[in-house]
């Protein structure tokens, strides 16, 4: 069964945007060798997969 929609989220943190920005920009290729676990792999459909805009499938691992 698949889903979508949209997510927003307020929240602070401690490190520089740069960081957090680069790591959530490079999610595609670090999410899945970083937490194996809960993600099985993140397909690019649209876009490059950084620039606003983008869409991925993101398929988890199973169990979670």
């Amino acid at each position: 069964m698949a889903s979508s929609g949209q997510l927003h989220v307020d929240f602070e943190l401690k490190s520089p945007a740069e960081k957090v920005w680069g790591t959530i920009r490079d999610s595609t290729t670090i999410f899945p060798q970083a937490l194996s676990h809960d993600y099985k792999s993140i397909q690019v459909l649209e876009g490059d997969g950084k620039a606003p805009g983008s869409v991925r499938l993101i398929n988890y691992a199973e169990g979670n």
